[in-house]
């Protein structure tokens, strides 16, 4: 499934979510077929316990979803293949579709019977191995054209190539493909790896070096494009070679089609394939809508969408759950205890008209580093800024009891951390409050002159410095965050710490958007060593991407922007084990988080539980991790 990379917005704190093979994860309520009708589609003030299942035959079409979105985040995009926050995440999710594979109810990857009518695995001489597909011909865009094998190769080879990146695209979509490099790089005009066979087959041959995958379902399950919309004129074309485009394609093509602020695809996406499609976007007020797109034949069982619209209202996070007392949205998730203890009383009292559900996080909360520049790039200097952080205090302050303080990329929702925790508990350092340690990372790390380039002494010297190529450089994290509780705490406590250890923390306010811009530099230079993110982390975490330092990985995928030998080598050892072997995946993955808690690109202050309280006029509405309120949506059903 073609990747994503997308910055979100979650609780008042930036999140990013990290690419995944798809939108999966585990789940506080695994999926099974048909369990029945639960008790919170038939009663008021009880928690959702069902497993997740497709909504029954006679389930009415029609209704409202009003979704909160927090004002002033809102990002212009409408499509994949830019950073886009998560407020316009589930919008976008729901317009795209006809995935060659999908996740399934029951947390396995798979083909998709609706797109793929056969298909075909042939392993070669060379150790590349061949995918050969054959759609089915009743497909088609919500305009009403059909869709062709010439769409699913479109989307590969565009968002692979030198044009879509000259319009600041990610264009990584086909990279475990054979001829890959060269075709994104100009050396060919033909994509080798990929072969036009007939109006609705075509094959697709995954590079030896990437295998064996153990996601490889996932990397293959690509989505189509509509060739025709986006790049007028252009056709696929295959002499025997692979595939290429005639000389219609161009990068002035795509930039009128994708990236006009008033027709572009980029931010009105008028052909789509998935459930619902745009009915308008008002950048102003803040205002998305969807419905359904009548041509959809539905996901992989079939399953169609029953809610007929979906729109977004502005609600500052602070007086969200009073929204959602009066009935002006539909959802409201909390993870700090006093919120969640107050809203159940409520629930229980019968106040609040409201079903809910108990969810593990499926993100955990951060300070991130630009590991590619200034003090932030030394290891040394990170786990320092660890030590000076009471994170087990601040974790109670702002959770209330219901997160808890990890040491590695994990959370309570992923299975593999679940079941190599207990490893795992005696592997890690724990970082906690420590002065002396933290003195003492840094003076291992050289961190020992002053600004005169003499040995800095405490109680004289303010700032410590190191020398580095030959110049001074000071102890300085610049830190970029949005206002919230638990930034508030965190600039009150943290830069009177930094002073202790000869360490200038400087903090700077900004809005989400001006945050997204530093965090993506676009358009600016790197100015912030430290972000205050959340990170939602997929249960099909291609982590091989993320601490890939190939230049046209960075900040797309390596939201860290770390260069690390260790780090690279022990993910890429994860991506090359067989699909199913699980156990030697678990066994690299300690290996990896071991490192991750060696050499912190981000410390990590919590994760934990959420409760997620809707309104009882919707019906098998299941929250469980990672699944978000757009695939909720998609099995659910309203009736007033």
């Amino acid at each position: 499934m073609r990747k994503k990379v997308i910055s979100c917005l979650l609780a008042g704190i930036m999140t990013v979510s990290l690419a995944a093979c798809s939108g999966g994860g585990v789940s506080s309520n695994d999926a099974s077929k048909d369990s029945g009708k639960s008790s919170a589609d038939t009663e008021v003030g009880v928690e959702q316990t069902a497993k997740p299942q497709a909504p029954p035959e006679d389930a009415p079409v029609g209704g409202k979803f009003v979704v909160q979105i927090t004002p002033g985040t809102l990002s212009p995009d409408m499509m994949d293949g830019w950073s886009a926050n998560a407020t316009n995440t589930g919008f976008i999710r729901l317009m795209n579709g006809y995935y060659l594979t999908d996740t399934t109810r029951d947390r396995t990857i798979d083909w998709d019977p609706v797109v793929v009518k056969s298909h075909e695995e042939t392993e070669n001489e060379d150790g590349s191995t061949t995918f050969t597909v054959e759609i089915n011909d009743n497909l088609k865009w919500n305009d009403g054209s059909g869709i062709t094998a010439k769409d699913y190769l479109f989307g590969i080879m565009y968002r692979s190539s030198q044009e879509f990146a000259e319009c600041e695209g990610d264009a990584t979509t086909g990279s475990v493909l054979v001829g890959y490099n060269e075709f994104r790089n100009g050396e060919k005009k033909e994509f080798t790896g990929l072969r036009l066979l007939g109006d609705y087959k075509f094959s697709m041959t995954v590079d030896a070096e990437n295998l064996p995958n153990y996601y490889v379902l996932g990397d293959i399950g690509f989505s189509p494009e509509p060739m025709a919309a986006i790049a007028p004129g252009t056709d696929v074309l295959d002499d025997g070679n692979g595939c290429y485009f005639n000389d219609q394609y161009t990068a002035e093509v795509l930039r009128e089609t994708l990236l006009d602020p008033n027709t572009g695809f980029r931010y009105k996406r008028p052909v789509v394939c998935g459930p619902y499609q745009l009915k308008n976007v008002d950048i102003g007020s803040e205002t998305v809508e969807l419905e359904i797109n009548k041509e959809y034949l539905g996901r992989y069982d079939g399953t169609k969408p029953h809610v007929e619209t979906i729109i977004s209202k502005p609600i500052a996070t602070e007086t969200w759950r009073d929204e959602f007392e009066k009935g002006t949205v539909d959802y409201f998730y909390s993870s700090k205890g006093e919120t969640i203890d107050s809203t159940l009383t409520k629930v229980e009292d019968g106040e609040i008209k409201a079903n809910y559900g108990i969810v593990p996080q499926d993100s955990v909360n951060e300070f991130r580093f630009a590991c590619d520049f200034g003090a932030s790039q030394f290891p040394e200097v990170r786990r320092a800024f660890a030590y000076i952080i009471d994170r087990d205090e601040v974790n109670k302050q702002i959770s209330g009891g219901y997160a808890s303080v990890v040491d590695c990329l994990a959370t309570e929702a992923m299975e593999d951390y679940q079941e190599t925790k207990d490893e795992l508990e005696g592997e890690l350092t724990h970082y906690t409050y420590d002065i002396d340690k933290a003195k003492q990372e840094l003076i291992d790390g050289g961190w020992t002159l002053n600004e005169k380039g003499e040995e800095f002494k405490e109680g004289t010297d303010k700032v410590r410095y190191k020398e580095v190529d030959g110049k001074l450089m000071p102890l300085e994290l610049k830190w970029a965050y949005s206002e919230d509780d638990l930034t508030d705490l965190c600039n009150t406590i943290i830069p009177p710490e930094a002073e202790k250890i000869g360490m200038k923390f400087e903090g700077t306010k900004m809005d989400f958007a001006q945050m997204i811009n530093h965090l993506n530099r676009e358009g600016v230079d790197a100015t912030y060593n430290v972000f205050s993110c959340g990170v939602v982390l997929p249960e099909f975490s291609s982590w091989w991407y993320f601490f890939d330092d190939a230049p046209e990985r960075m900040g797309l995928w390596n939201y860290y922007r770390i260069s690390d030998p260790e780090l690279k080598s022990i993910t890429a050892s994860m991506q090359k084990v067989e699909p199913g072997d699980t156990e030697k995946y678990r066994e690299l993955f300690v290996e990896f988080e071991k490192e991750i808690n060696k050499k912190m690109p981000g410390v990590v202050l919590s994760t934990g539980t959420q409760y997620w309280f809707y309104n009882p006029k919707l019906k098998n509405f299941v929250p469980r991790s990672y699944d978000n309120w757009w695939f909720f949506i998609l099995d659910a059903y309203i009736e007033e």
